[in-house]
């Protein structure tokens, strides 16, 4: 009879408290660390760390917040319920504004009663920002300037020596208006040839010399390298 009387108990009970009221909700983060490696300082880079609910009643997040660097933000909160077997996701950014590691914590605080807070952590390394290769208006901006300070002079015998230094000037004007046509294939052989021309090797010849010439000989492989060539 007591049996009875128990498993009737037992019967009401689930029909007015079913089974998935007592079902505690249970989160899973994915990852539990992110490390964003190496950024550019100026640059953002972002990923996603995935929120679920793999059993249960619903699943809350009360709230979700970042502890450390500033450098690391939130950029899209995740839905503030999730149903069981489903997930959501919290948008990290992060930018750094100086070089050098840093690193946070993401807190992520629901009604999952086992779980409370789950905490996932985060870093980052800012790196120096490299400077965007010299175009060909830099290029002969420096060309004109280190003629004019003498760095820069043509070379060659008598008057051949000025003719061969304009001759690259020239040169390096074509390769910008094969540039701007969208030519990039033949930009690159024309700077290709530019570079010949202030390489410092014997063959073939050099058209400039002095001081700045591997300084414009650096220039126009940066500009080659920039363009894919």
């Amino acid at each position: 009879m007591k049996n009875m009387i128990f498993l009737f108990i037992n019967f009401l009970i689930l029909l007015v408290f079913p089974l998935g009221v007592w079902a505690n909700p249970y989160i899973e983060v994915v990852p539990l660390y992110h490390d964003f490696g190496d950024v550019q300082v100026g640059s953002t880079t972002t990923t996603i760390i995935t929120v679920s609910n793999v059993d249960g009643h619903d699943l809350e997040i009360g709230s979700v917040e970042l502890v450390g660097s500033a450098d690391f933000s939130i950029t899209m909160a995740p839905d503030p319920t999730v149903s069981p077997g489903m997930e959501t996701g919290v948008e990290v950014t992060f930018a750094p504004s100086s070089t050098g590691y840093v690193s946070a914590t993401l807190q992520i605080v629901s009604n999952d009663s086992s779980s409370p807070t789950v905490s996932v952590s985060l870093g980052g390394t800012g790196v120096a920002s490299e400077p965007p290769p010299a175009s060909v208006a830099d290029i002969l901006a420096f060309f004109d300037a280190s003629v004019a300070n003498g760095t820069l002079a043509g070379s060659g015998p008598g008057k051949s020596a000025d003719g061969r230094r304009r001759a690259l000037r020239n040169m390096i004007e074509a390769a910008g208006d094969l540039i701007d046509d969208g030519a990039y294939e033949d930009a690159c052989r024309q700077l290709l040839d530019v570079y010949k021309g202030c390489d410092g090797l014997a063959r073939p010849p050099d058209f400039v010399s002095g001081s700045a010439a591997p300084d414009l000989a650096v220039m126009i492989l940066d500009l080659i390298a920039s363009l894919g060539c």
